[in-house]
């Protein structure tokens, strides 16, 4: 499991774009990987969404990881592996397709060595969508298993994941010609100076995903409209978070001037694949001789449709999230090492 080998793996990956069409994708793991009993789940035929999973008899753990991807999102060359400075390129690399190839290496390296598979596989599509359709409709056929959902953790083991409450907020105004603004109203202006008071009421940040808001005309707009996202803690909830915003919004000056709508919600959660991560736990001290970090995976995972269905999970996975999505995005090459190094230790200590 050279790091030779887990390059040339991810590169194969990579230059098959899967962010409107997964099924190549996994048209070439069913292929690869031809020791494993594969089916098929019709997610959405029509589109062209399936999921692709194989349950081996006599196993508990179930690996998972989507293969949908964001666009090119301005990456320059999405879809050709570059390695510069130890740090492996391209669309996917880290969210989540670095992770898929040191499964697939690590697996046939096992398998190659051993004739077992120690662990069932499941990749799902949709992931990247706001409907997870993909481990929605997966997650009945995982009951009685474990999920070790394989995700960018920066190597911490997450038996916890952040809620989150995404609104869209519209501020209306009253215009005026720009050259008198103060006169009228700036829907603009009344988001900004909201913006602290919500972080004060919360007691969190408020991050903004989206904001519209202004003319090419020299006069100040009626509306503007921005989409937000907070995340939350263990011990918060939506609706409490809900119920402060709505509190905030019904007093001066915000009366009146703020419209509030719910996009998605979502409470913290436990995960509960506490068999999973000691498994983990013990396969990445064999490797790297200390104890892993332990985290709260910040964003949503497929582990949050497995755990609703009762199917207990974790979150695992070397890589930065933060370079997830973006025109940087990058997997360290050791970082592939060592994903593919942990997951054979693991596959060894589930077959004792």
């Amino acid at each position: 499991m050279d790091s030779h080998t887990l390059l040339n793996e991810l590169a194969t990956l990579v230059a098959m774009p899967s962010h409107k069409d997964p099924r190549p994708v996994l048209q070439y793991v069913a292929q690869r990987l031809p020791f494993l009993p594969w089916q098929w789940q019709p997610v959405a035929p029509e589109e062209g969404l399936y999921n692709l999973y194989a349950l081996v008899p006599g196993t508990f753990l179930v690996i998972n990881t989507h293969v949908d991807t964001v666009p090119p999102l301005g990456m320059e060359e999405p879809w050709r592996l570059r390695v510069v400075d130890g740090l492996a390129y391209g669309r996917g690399v880290v969210d989540t397709k670095g992770l898929l190839a040191a499964l697939i290496v690590a697996l046939e390296a096992f398998y190659q060595k051993t004739g077992r598979v120690p662990a069932s596989v499941a990749l799902t599509v949709d992931e990247e969508q706001t409907s997870a359709r993909g481990s929605t409709a997966l997650a009945p056929r995982l009951r009685g298993r474990e999920v070790l959902v394989l995700e960018p953790s920066q190597g911490q083991v997450c038996l916890q994941q952040a809620g989150a409450l995404e609104f869209r907020l519209t501020a209306r105004g009253e215009p005026v010609h720009a050259a008198v603004f103060s006169r009228g109203v700036n829907p603009v202006r009344v988001l900004m100076d909201l913006w602290p008071e919500m972080e004060a009421r919360l007691g969190l940040p408020v991050n903004v995903l989206q904001f519209q808001g202004g003319w090419e005309h020299y006069v100040t707009p009626p509306n503007a409209h921005v989409l937000a996202e907070v995340l939350l803690p263990a011990g918060r909830t939506w609706r409490e978070a809900e119920a402060s915003l709505l509190d905030l919004f019904a007093t001066p000056p915000w009366r009146h001037r703020i419209n509030y709508e719910r996009v998605d919600a979502e409470d913290p959660l436990d995960l509960g694949g506490r068999h999973a991560a000691i498994w983990l736990a013990r396969a990445y001290e064999r490797v790297l001789g200390t104890a892993p970090p332990q985290g709260t995976m910040p964003s949503w995972t497929d582990a949050a449709a497995f755990v609703r269905a009762g199917v207990p999970s974790v979150v695992f996975g070397f890589g930065d999230l933060a370079v997830a999505h973006t025109p940087r995005e990058a997997i360290a090459v050791d970082d592939l090492t060592r994903m593919a190094q942990v997951l054979y230790s693991l596959f060894s200590i589930l077959t004792q």
